[in-house]
Parts: structure tokens; C-alpha cells; sequence
């Protein structure tokens, strides 16, 4: 063989070639940018997320698994929301672990927690003063009553 024909063969071959690495190539350029943007919008997502549950741990009581279901969740429904539907559930657990991880401190001292113990007081307390106004209304109305009967007295007499 000539090696100008083996030019020409490996010249077509290339050009035809062309096409199909192109479409390889930007396939996978295009998988990577959906990658690249989910990762860009994950990070935000999860640091709003880990807030939002750690100022809800404020009034309520809630276990750690707790506050990380919570936020995994509102990170699920809001990449949901802007068309990442298949985004991976460990990726998401894993974001929001980053998040609080590097945002505790704050989170402590920003929005300190409520404990099981202060729950136990608080419900102690609500109990307490609604016991307080059950006494109360019952001496309302006992006072209530011997008025009534005094006037009956008076009345009679």
C-alpha cells in the first residue's frame, strides 16, 4: 500500500469520526455542567435548611436525627422544586452534615436549643398555672355562691 492512500484512509476515518467524538464530548460536558450546578446550589440549600431547623429547635424539642431528617428533606423538596429530581440522597445528607459541621458554634450561640428538661418545665409550668386558674375561678365561683345564699338569707328573712 501507498502511504498516501493510508493518508487518505486515516484523513476519512478521522472526519468521519468527528461527529460522533463531538457528541461524546459535549454529552458529557453537559452531565458534568448539571453535576457542576447541582453541587453550586446544593451547598446554599443545605446551609438554609440546617438554619431553618436549628431555629425551629429553639421553641421545640427536637433530637439531632431530628433536625437532620428535617433538613434533608426541605433540601429534597426545594432541588425538587428547581428540576433536580434525581439528586442523590446521600450527597444531600452528606451536604447538610458539611453545613452544620461548619456552622455549630454559631448555630449555639445564635439559636440556643430548647432540652428535653426545659419541655419537662415548661408543660410543669402550663400545668401549674392552669391549676392556679381552676382555684381561682372555683373561689370566683364560691364566693359567687355565698353571695347568692346570703341574698337568699336576706330575702327569706
Amino acid at each position: 500500500m501507498d502511504t498516501n492512500t493510508i493518508t487518505k484512509l486515516i484523513t476519512t476515518i478521522a472526519i468521519a469520526a468527528i461527529p460522533i467524538i463531538g457528541a461524546y464530548v459535549s454529552k458529557v460536558i453537559l452531565g458534568n455542567k448539571q453535576v457542576v450546578n447541582l453541587i453550586q446550589v446544593l451547598s446554599p440549600l443545605a446551609k438554609d435548611a440546617v438554619v431553618a431547623m436549628q431555629k425551629l429547635g429553639v421553641t421545640e424539642f427536637l433530637e439531632g436525627e431530628a433536625k437532620k431528617s428535617g433538613a434533608v428533606k426541605i433540601v429534597n423538596q426545594a432541588l425538587t422544586a428547581l428540576g433536580f429530581s434525581d439528586a442523590d440522597e446521600t450527597l444531600i445528607k452528606n451536604a447538610v452534615e458539611k453545613e452544620y459541621a461548619l456552622l455549630i458554634d454559631e448555630l449555639d450561640q445564635t439559636y440556643p436549643q430548647i432540652t428535653a428538661e426545659q419541655v419537662k418545665e415548661q408543660e410543669q409550668a402550663a400545668q401549674q398555672q392552669s391549676e392556679l386558674a381552676k382555684a381561682d375561678e372555683l373561689a370566683k365561683a364560691q364566693q359567687a355562691l355565698a353571695d347568692a345564699q346570703a341574698k337568699v338569707n336576706a330575702l327569706q328573712n
